[in-house]
């Protein structure tokens, strides 16, 4: 198990020159490994990221999103939905120029998208189908996803680690997993621990963070014993 920090802890919109003294902290204080979004990363940019993690000893992981008013997987709007398909994918081939080989991100559903009546049959099935693309094109690429469940109050497709278990599997391509999060999971599941054992095969990507997104530990989001059923879990 390898412990990493998302840079989104400092900023949403990374560049090499400002984040290349706090990578060297990194380091200095003993993460093995850091997250980064790359949809607004140039090529050239990322390139540097990629030669200072690999000169640091630092590995990477890839995080990012998209907006509903954008890009939607779960659109009856099909251009909606192959441009979400088309944001995946060059964020799958910019997580290789990153020297990465794990995309993560709550792209289930496009953000800020909300209903009254709770998912349909007919926008699960378009989101399998997008993704399943996706998870065939990362396949090929060496890379796997890891979808985020959010909890109701961020978004409705996919909410627990239960849901994305059923959700990977009618995707239905070993490269598509789960990213789990403490932070959702202790609003969405009775016993993390549990939910998270359920489903450990396919977690691919862990977020630790509290139930105020504070300071890890200090909270009731966090248990313990999550730890030695991840390491148990491979």
């Amino acid at each position: 198990m390898k412990v990493g920090i998302n840079l989104l802890l400092w900023t949403a919109s990374p560049s090499f020159q400002e984040q290349q003294p706090l990578l060297e902290n990194l380091k200095e204080w003993g993460f093995d490994a850091f997250e980064i979004g790359v949809s607004g990363l140039s090529a050239s940019e990322i390139s540097k990221f990629a030669r200072k993690g690999d000169e640091l000893g630092l590995d990477r992981t890839v995080l990012d999103v998209f907006v509903a008013a954008e890009a939607d997987t779960i659109s009856d709007d099909p251009a909606k939905r192959d441009k979400a398909v088309s944001i995946v994918k060059d964020c799958i081939r910019k997580t290789v120029d990153i020297g990465a080989t794990v995309f993560s991100g709550p792209i289930y559903q496009g953000l800020i998208n909300s209903t009254d009546t709770g998912p349909s049959g007919d926008e699960w099935k378009r989101a399998v189908d997008a993704l399943r693309e996706c998870a065939l094109f990362a396949q090929q690429q060496g890379v796997r996803i890891a979808a985020e469940p959010l909890n109701r109050f961020e978004a409705y497709l996919v909410t627990s680690v239960g849901r994305a278990y059923e959700f990977a599997r009618d995707v239905g391509v070993d490269s598509f997993g789960i990213l789990a999060d403490t932070h959702h999971s202790n609003i969405e599941e009775y016993d993390t621990v549990s939910a998270w054992k359920a489903v450990v095969d396919r977690i691919y990507n862990v977020h630790i963070s509290e139930n105020n997104r504070g300071v890890p530990g200090r909270g009731r989001a966090i248990q313990p014993e999550l730890f030695q059923m991840l390491k148990e879990g491979g």
